[in-house]
This record gives structure tokens, C-alpha cells and sequence, in this order.
């Protein structure tokens, strides 16, 4: 090869190799990605029944006062225990709902019995701090289920919410169209010319026993937070 011919070649390489750093620079220099606004857009909600998407409860005359759908699908109502048909997610038998609004004791309520926060009144609750666990629900592989209506005042919207330290243990089964699927926090409308009852309960899991806070926010308010003793004696407040 001769002297021009191998400075040509030379000449040529060096060009090659200054194009191609110079492609690899003007790559490097770009900016990052970034996300876009649509990739932000589709990103999923939270789901219903999450601490920030609670699961509505509303008004519906076939889910709050009707005593046949305030036994959940599977019970017989008025029969104490039942038969649970459904999934075996589902428990395989549950006391039946007392009326809307109606408390979970075998005696009628008088109220000292009850828990009551502001609007809102668990009927006979606090006969769960103690005695018979079979007496007031039953177990399956996710725990005990407890039965106990929850009563509103008149147009009230509350959203009931399981205190942090143990939503791991404990959740709230509210809400015939949802199943009664257990849940951390649920939202509550109560009717608006009248006290408002609706079936449902709490799920303890392990043994049943637990002192399980609650916050409860009326509307937009400050939440208030009460301790409830699922068969744990008495809790701290």
C-alpha cells in the first residue's frame, strides 16, 4: 500500500471513530427520561374500601332495614347460627343480624350497653369485652365474625376507620352490596328523614380476642377514636 493510499486510510478511520464520539456524547448530554402526565394519569386509584378510598355504605331501604337482607347470604335468619354455603373464604357459619339498628344481646338494649360516638351507636357492643365468643359470632380461617348493627342519625354521613396498630388483625364487614368482604374503612350515609340501621360486623382474626380502635369522622370533622374489647377484657382508652 502506498504512502497516500495508507494516510487516505488513516484519514478515513479517524473521522469514523471523532462521528461515532460524537453521537456517543450528544446521547449522553440528553436529558433523563421523565414520566409523563398521561403515564400519571393512568395510574390506578386506590381501591374501595382502602383508607383512602373508604368503602360507601348509603342509604338503601333493602340494606338498612330490612330484616331478610340484614342477614348476609348463606344465614338463616332469625335462627342464631346458620349455614354458610358460599366461598370458603367466607365464613362458614355466622349468627344472624339482629334488626337494623338492634343490639346483638340477647336481652333489649337500654343503652349502657351500647357504644356510642357523636351520631353513631353500636347497639350492645360492649357486651363483647367478655363472656361467650359463640354467643355473638363464629370463626373460620380468617378469624372470628362478629355481628353487630351500626345506627346513624338521620342525614349523617360517618366514615369508620380501624385504628393503624391494627388493621392487620382486625377490619370492618359492612356493606350487603360488597359482600361484607372485610374492610379498613368504610363510609356510612345515613337516610335523611330518619335513624338510619345497617347490618354487619367486625372481623378479629387469630383467636378473637383484641382491643381494636376506631376512628370515627362525621362528615368532614376531626376523627374521634374509641376502644373497642372484642372478648380482651378491659382496654385502654
Amino acid at each position: 500500500m502506498s504512502g497516500r493510499v495508507f494516510r487516505a486510510a488513516g484519514v478515513a478511520l479517524v473521522s469514523t471513530v471523532f462521528l461515532v464520539a460524537c453521537s456517543s456524547g450528544a446521547a449522553d448530554n440528553r436529558p433523563p427520561a421523565t414520566t409523563t402526565d398521561s403515564a400519571l394519569a393512568s395510574s390506578d386509584p386506590p381501591p374501595v374500601g382502602s383508607i383512602d378510598h373508604p368503602r360507601p355504605v348509603a342509604c338503601v331501604s333493602s340494606e338498612a332495614h330490612s330484616e331478610e337482607s340484614a342477614t348476609p347470604a348463606g344465614t338463616k335468619s332469625g335462627t342464631g347460627t346458620g349455614t354458610w354455603t358460599g366461598s370458603p373464604s367466607r365464613p362458614p357459619s355466622r349468627p344472624a343480624t339482629p334488626a337494623a339498628g338492634g343490639a346483638p344481646s340477647r336481652a333489649p338494649s337500654d343503652g349502657q350497653d351500647d357504644v356510642a360516638v357523636g351520631p353513631v351507636v353500636w347497639p350492645g357492643l360492649r357486651l363483647m369485652a367478655d363472656g361467650d365468643q359463640n354467643a355473638f359470632g363464629s370463626r373460620n380461617s380468617d378469624g372470628w365474625h362478629y355481628k353487630v348493627a351500626i345506627r346513624l342519625r338521620a342525614g349523617t354521613t360517618v366514615t369508620v376507620t380501624i385504628g393503624a396498630q391494627e388493621r392487620a388483625q382486625a377490619a370492618l364487614e359492612y356493606g350487603q352490596g360488597f359482600g361484607y368482604a372485610p374492610a379498613p374503612a368504610v363510609t356510612f350515609q345515613a337516610c335523611p328523614g330518619s335513624t338510619t340501621g345497617f347490618p354487619g360486623g367486625f372481623l378479629v382474626a387469630g383467636e378473637g380476642r383484641a382491643c381494636v380502635p376506631l376512628e370515627v369522622r362525621v362528615g368532614d370533622g376531626a376523627p374521634q377514636r374509641v376502644v373497642i374489647s372484642f372478648f380482651n377484657g378491659q382496654c385502654p382508652a
